[in-house]
């Protein structure tokens, strides 16, 4: 694309996602290119529903795209939960409001998951377990892994509400055998796990 077809493709997305954000309780913190930083100051719920109006949004902005010949795009998303420390950055002549904490790394390292996993939100355990409502979304287990920059073992999982309704009932449909196989893998019984997955 030209600059100016990728300005108007980056307002075209970000005008859609902004709005299931805010609906959301969310605060868009900064936008960075094409990706949007975003806070839920109520409850870790208000994040998880953002993400999937956003991934039902894109859905929507996807077929108006396809019937402008335009190819349809995607994206992840990661959902953390953790405190944070919100503050200005620069110096004189330039400040900025930002946010700083361990949490904030490990969210955006959970969005560069989502291309590892071939996932679309991904969240973590300790995410899940702060939830009030657990049943109101659909989650699914993908990994526990140790992300750069952290020492302890990060819990992963799939948000599967966002997703169009075939491949989310295809997701679901081997949760099943997905969890014994990596429960064989976890336990090191690789050959056996291997012939699962």
């Amino acid at each position: 694309m030209t600059p100016a077809e990728n300005f108007n493709f980056i307002n075209s997305y970000l005008s859609r996602m902004g709005p299931e954000i805010r609906a959301n309780g969310g605060i868009i913190d900064k936008y960075i290119g094409d990706a949007i930083m975003a806070l839920f100051p109520g409850h870790p719920e208000d994040a998880i529903a953002s993400a999937v109006a956003m991934q039902r949004r894109l859905l929507e902005y996807n077929q108006h795209r396809a019937k402008s010949g335009y190819a349809p795009i995607s994206v992840g998303i990661g959902v953390n939960t953790g405190k944070v420390m919100l503050g200005t950055v620069g110096e004189h002549e330039r400040m900025d409001g930002s946010v700083i904490a361990d949490a904030v790394n490990l969210c955006s390292r959970l969005e560069t998951l989502t291309r590892v996993y071939g996932s679309y939100i991904l969240t973590t355990g300790k995410t899940v377990k702060a939830l009030t409502s657990r049943g109101r979304f659909t989650f699914r287990f993908v990994d526990r892994v140790r992300v750069r920059g952290r020492r302890e073992i990060v819990l992963i999982f799939e948000v599967l509400d966002g997703e169009h309704q075939d491949q989310r009932e295809l997701r679901l449909s081997y949760r099943a055998e997905l969890a014994r196989a990596q429960r064989m893998y976890f336990g090191r019984q690789f050959k056996e796990s291997l012939e699962a997955f």
